[in-house]
């Protein structure tokens, strides 16, 4: 079976790299002036805050206004839910003794509890009762101008083949089509974050880093003290990258074992290719989302059992959270002491790079 996959523009090395960086110590106008990897290069060290994605996402649907108004269409710019929210040490600890590692608990809740206030939930998108004003015709011009057509659709996609299952897909590059590809693009074409290539050659400085920090005799000490308050819970991790990887790993066996293969069964398993295009072309959202959203029932057994995968994993949980107290500030700021000096020492390499990528600082 073939699939439509969509490859976005920023990779994940952008993602991990940055998330540490992100929460180094300073905040502010400190945080702007820190010398790092990113800084020589150009880059906005607040790219990845609220205020910044709000204020691009806000670009972005001006830009779709204008090209929509062009082209003969209404376009009210879209304001999104806001899902960030102030979290603080009270609320994590709070939800790791309710949720452990968020496994077993969101299956036996079915992916929401009345903790979870959907931002999404009254969400209306203005443009609704304009487009179902339209007819047939002019509703496919509308997207066809939004979205761009099908054959602009799949000039934008390559065959690729899964070298491990033999599976084909379509992977989509770039900004997409249409009024909002074309958005994407004036907003994010020029951003080195949104850059493959930029993320490509720069991963091995991350990479380098990384191997530096964990190397430092503090952050061997840091992790040795948390292993050792772990093990005193009765828990055995060397490293706290070793306790994601494993717990992680063997709760989510132990869950999947408790439901069985058929409990994420594939909703199209049995269709042809015709029938699956058909569905897509015919169907409504709301018969999309009953698609894609329909709730499982579990057994007395498999919830009995559940509960108790919960109950461990809120044991683990509630360990590491008490050992770790202290840790990611310490952490924070060996990192961005020992990224100030290594990013000094390139910063020939750096600033040609960023030369070469068009991106100069």
């Amino acid at each position: 079976m073939r699939t439509l996959r969509h490859r976005a523009a920023v990779s994940v090395v952008a993602v991990s790299a940055l998330a540490l960086a992100a929460c180094s110590p300073g905040g502010g106008g400190e945080t702007a002036n820190r010398v790092s990897i990113a800084s020589i290069m150009g880059m906005d060290q607040d790219e990845w805050s609220p205020e910044s994605q709000r204020k691009q996402e806000d670009l972005i649907q001006e830009s779709i206004a204008r090209c929509m108004a062009e082209q003969g269409w209404e376009y009210i710019p879209v304001v999104y839910p806001n899902d960030f929210s102030e979290y603080t040490d009270e609320d994590e600890e709070a939800r790791i003794k309710r949720e452990g590692l968020g496994i077993a608990y969101w299956t036996l809740n079915q992916g929401g509890d009345e903790f979870y206030e959907d931002p999404w939930a009254d969400f209306v998108d203005p443009n609704t009762a304009y487009v179902e004003s339209l007819s047939e015709a002019e509703m496919t011009a509308y997207y066809e101008a939004l979205y761009g057509t099908q054959e602009e659709q799949e000039a934008e996609t390559v065959l690729e083949i899964d070298p491990e299952t033999g599976e084909e897909y379509y992977v989509s590059y770039g900004y997409g089509t249409g009024c909002q590809g074309k958005a994407y693009e004036e907003v994010y074409g020029e951003d080195q974050n949104y850059n493959e290539d930029y993320w490509e050659a720069i991963s091995k400085f991350y990479e380098e880093l990384y191997l530096r920090v964990e190397a430092d005799p503090r952050m061997v000490k840091l992790n040795t003290d948390w292993s050792g308050c772990m093990k005193s819970a009765g828990f055995d991790f060397k490293t706290r990258m070793e306790f994601w990887e494993k717990a992680y790993e063997e709760y989510y066996e132990r869950h999947n074992e408790i439901l069985g293969p058929d409990y994420y069964a594939d909703p199209f398993d049995g269709w042809t290719e015709s029938q699956i295009d058909d569905f897509w072309n015919t169907a409504s959202d709301a018969e999309i989302d009953a698609m894609f959203n329909r709730q499982q029932s579990l057994t007395d057994d498999q919830r009995a059992q559940l509960e108790e995968l919960l109950a461990d994993e809120i044991k683990l949980a509630t360990a590491n959270f008490e050992c770790e107290k202290g840790f990611r500030e310490k952490e924070q700021d060996i990192y961005a002491e020992i990224e100030a000096a290594y990013a000094e020492e390139n910063r020939a390499e750096l600033e040609a790079l960023a030369a070469s990528l068009g991106n100069n600082s």
